[in-house]
């Protein structure tokens, strides 16, 4: 399930938890939550953004091995090879 933000649409008319913003975990086919839960002022949901691992150069073979990943090479007869 993922976890959304929530914000008062005007902060200084709402409770301390929307006017400072909280998160809620809800399921995707819900709808977004259009009041706060405590004080039923309108909120509005916050684009937040996620982390992504930054790859900045390609990973060789050395790197997938001190990593723990097991590198295979395929072969001609479909078999593959521990490299």
């Amino acid at each position: 399930m993922p976890t959304y933000h929530y914000i008062a649409e005007k902060p200084e008319e709402g409770c301390p938890r929307c006017r400072k913003g909280f998160d809620l975990r809800r399921p995707l086919d819900r709808p977004p939550l259009t009041h706060c839960p405590l004080c039923k002022k309108p909120v509005v949901k916050v684009l937040q953004p996620f982390n992504t691992p930054k790859i900045t150069k390609p990973l060789s073979i050395s790197d997938a091995k001190s990593a723990g990943f097991t590198v295979l090479e395929k072969r001609c007869d479909g078999s593959y090879e521990k490299r």
